[in-house]
């Protein structure tokens, strides 16, 4: 049963998170959503009537740390992977501010309620990490931990400004789901099993404060809880079941999720799931496919997600008491995923076009699955919109992007601020040679630029860009020469003559030619269940690579590294040594830190892309692991190749991988 604790390896909290992605999946549902709107609403009659267009807002550069949350205000929580670490941020409508740290140099938000609350952990001047709630008012707040625990993290707060998580962290002390209020303190909520095996974990919540989690059992299955202050834990998960992934909970108390039955001469299938007080679990079956899974649900029950195909690919659902489980289908290509859901019925996710590229999609029954790239205005040059991943009641989107993460609000009246498109720039450039970048922006407030400044990322000093624009639109170009190899930041900030500023990152690598160099930076589109604690995970993983030819060389310092950065996993290594090489594939090994903890190893697969054929991007496959301390076995954190639909993934999707 160690298997299921979130502490491994390292006495750290390090990757606490992963587990409670699949309740960040359901923003709709875990974090208290209301009522359902009504009819009468007038959103929804606009929004029926003509299709929305989107204006993009930048809220922060870089690779997002754990899957974004948006209120019905319209304010944002999120996390980015920084050069330092994971900071979190809050945006409050006008600009992001980062909500800071409880002393060490992490901070996970997860969570967010209409109050703009936001909660998630933190790590301590000791390094480990413990749940807060913050807010503009009161600030960052430590929740503390457990009795006889070191380390805690939330989960999800409800409107009501009642917070649930888990608690662990000390050898033999098993991981507990706790309650916590403002009144009350952090309340243990217990386990279907004791001993230090044991394991429990709340994931969501509705506002009148019905809980929904996961707990061992004496067989070692993982049953799906619900938790009420009068009658405790109660288990819900069906006789037969051997594993449950709770993902939501709406207003009327109905957890939306997956559960796991055993299938005679195969592996384990999950099924997606609806239970009710009145009914008990309900399978909802795979419409033909595989296996099923909630990832998110609306305050009424409206469930979304994704079914795996037998081919290997994923489609995206939607499920209604009346219309049963229906595939949504895909933009042209191969696979979709739905991602999030509104009141209305609206859905948003990602879906690979007939080009097999992935763009962010907004579905309806009457409209069926558009690409969002279609409905923005006044976007920069060259922006991309991957994937959407959460949506409110008044239509606005939280998505993935070239240029970062990004809002797509609905337009209206207003203008709006700068936005940026991605930075323009080679993927590798040798030492002392100039690197020239560029950066397009639109300026649909007409309001001008005041100046774009330049970071390199190597201790250089800000440079300032030579800025064109003109009727609304402009970019900005620079150059700059590396003395040394390694991967950079290169970061463009755009400041507007009214003084409001947004960023926009990428990565660079920075080489020396002599001796053979085989590296890259991009994204690949990590499978479902390579992210070992997160089964139901998948999507875009951005990489950053560069490493010897050399047979005989174990590089380390800025010539061989490996950045890699999927939500809720963060891999830095500056230790690499190359263990075959074959015409343009090669494969290599070493070790390093996942979200600042030592102690990981890991193996990698690289095929370059064809110099003749730009379209040929190349191949990356990554595996990681560690020694669990107590037992001395290896456990597997991240495996692209060994994903629960055996497919060898690992096609990059932006970037490129080459040999020089």
């Amino acid at each position: 049963m160690r298997s299921m604790s979130s502490t491994e390896g390292t006495g750290r909290r390090s990757i606490w998170l992963l587990p409670c992605l699949l309740a960040a999946l359901a923003i709709a549902g875990a974090a208290g959503a209301g009522q359902a709107p009504t009819q009468a609403d007038a959103g929804a009659d606009i929004r029926a009537a003509a299709p929305t267009t989107y204006r993009v807002i930048n809220l922060g550069a870089g690779d997002i740390a754990t899957l974004p949350a948006i209120n019905d205000s319209g304010q944002v929580s999120f996390s980015l992977q920084t050069d330092v670490g994971v900071a979190g941020f809050f945006y409050d409508g006008k600009a992001s501010r980062d909500i800071g740290t409880l002393g060490g140099g992490t901070t996970y938000a997860v969570g967010l309620n209409n109050a703009g609350q936001v909660v998630g952990s933190s790590t301590t001047p000791a390094g480990f990490g413990h749940a807060f709630v913050w807010s503009r008012a009161g600030g960052l707040i430590d929740l503390g931990t457990l009795p006889q625990r070191d380390s805690s993290g939330a989960n999800a707060i409800n409107n009501r400004g009642v917070v649930v998580g888990n608690s662990d962290g000390v050898p033999f002390t098993p991981t507990r789901a706790f309650r916590w209020s403002a009144v009350g303190g952090m309340e243990d909520l217990g386990a279907f099993t004791p001993g230090i095996d044991s394991f429990s974990n709340a994931v969501a919540l509705n506002d009148p404060g019905l809980i929904a989690g996961t707990s061992s059992t004496a067989d070692l299955n993982l049953d799906a809880f619900v938790w009420t202050p009068g009658r405790g834990l109660i288990d819900i998960s069906p006789a037969g079941s051997v594993a449950a992934l709770p993902v939501a909970v709406d207003a009327k108390g109905q957890v939306g999720g997956a559960i796991a039955v055993p299938v005679p001469g195969s592996p384990t299938a999950y099924h997606a799931s609806l239970w009710t007080r009145a009914n008990g679990m309900l399978d909802l079956g795979t419409a033909g496919g595989t296996e099923s899974f909630v990832l998110a649900m609306s305050s009424d029950g409206h469930v979304t997600g994704v079914i795996n195909l037998a081919s290997g690919d994923q489609h995206a659902m939607t499920w209604t008491r009346s219309g049963g489980m229906v595939d949504i289908g895909t933009l042209g290509g191969a696979s979709s995923r739905a991602l999030g859901i509104n009141n209305y019925g609206q859905i948003v996710g990602s879906a690979s076009d007939k080009s097999g590229d992935f763009r962010a999609f907004l579905w309806t029954a009457k409209q069926g699955m558009v690409d969002l790239n279609k409905r923005l205005r006044n976007a920069p040059v060259g922006l991309v919109v991957d994937a959407a991943v959460v949506i409110n009641d008044n239509g606005a989107i939280v998505a993935t992007s070239n240029a970062g993460l990004v809002l797509l609000q609905p337009v209206d009246g207003r203008k709006g601020p700068h936005a940026l498109g991605p930075i323009a720039a080679a993927d590798l450039v040798k030492v002392g040679a100039p690197l020239d970048a560029s950066v397009s922006f639109a300026d649909e407030d007409l309001v001008g630029t005041r100046g774009v400044t330049w970071s390199w990322g190597d201790g250089s000093g800000g440079q300032a860009g030579k800025v064109r624009e003109s009727g609304g639109a402009g970019n900005a170009t620079a150059s700059h020469s590396y003395a040394a190899p390694g991967i950079y930041s290169v970061r463009a900030t755009v400041v507007d003559k009214a003084g409001n500023s947004a960023a926009v990152s990428r990565k660079v690598i920075v080489y020396e030619p002599s001796g053979g160099f085989v590296g890259g930076s991009g994204v690949v589109m990590s499978p479902q269940g390579a992210v070992k604690k997160a089964p139901i995970q998948a999507g875009r993983a951005s990489f950053s690579f560069a490493g010897p030819l050399n047979m005989s060389a174990q590089l380390t310092g800025s010539k061989a590294q490996l950045h890699f950065d999927v939500a809720g996993l963060s891999f830095r290594s500056n230790n690499v040594r190359t263990v075959a090489l074959k015409g343009v594939t090669g494969q290599f090994e070493g070790s390093g830190a996942v979200n600042g903890a030592g102690g990981y190893k890991f193996t990698l697969a690289t095929t370059a892309g064809a110099a003749a054929n730009p379209g040929d991007r190349g191949r990356f496959s990554l595996k990681i692991w560690h020694t669990d301390p107590a037992t001395r076995k290896d456990v597997v954190d991240y495996d692209s190749q060994g994903a629960r639909q055996g497919v060898a993934t690992g096609s990059i999707v932006e970037g490129r991988m080459l040999l020089e």
